[in-house]
């Protein structure tokens, strides 16, 4: 197990410490399984939407699409299917 220390207002604290004990009893560790709870719920709300983002960026950086790899390189016709590659011409 890791420990983390935290500084917390006295307000947040007290508060935290009444209701982690309101919820998880008086014994030992019911802060512990509190923070856990705290933690993991914060972690999830924070991970989703940067894993949002991360899908919309892959979408955006996909080969498969013809469009979406014209617009990653503008001014740049690019060959056809079956085409010889070196026949890539700007566009003026």
């Amino acid at each position: 197990m890791a420990e983390l220390k935290v500084y917390l207002s006295e307000e947040l604290d007290k508060r935290f410490r009444i209701l982690a004990m309101s919820l998880y009893g008086y014994g030992r560790g019911s802060l512990s399984e509190a923070a856990v709870d705290a933690l993991t719920k914060w972690c999830v709300v924070h991970e989703a939407p940067k894993s949002d983002q991360q899908l919309k960026d892959e979408l955006s950086h996909s080969n498969s699409d013809p469009v979406m790899r014209a617009e990653e390189r503008p001014g740049v016709v690019s060959a056809g299917k079956g085409e010889n590659s070196s026949s890539a011409l700007p566009i003026s």
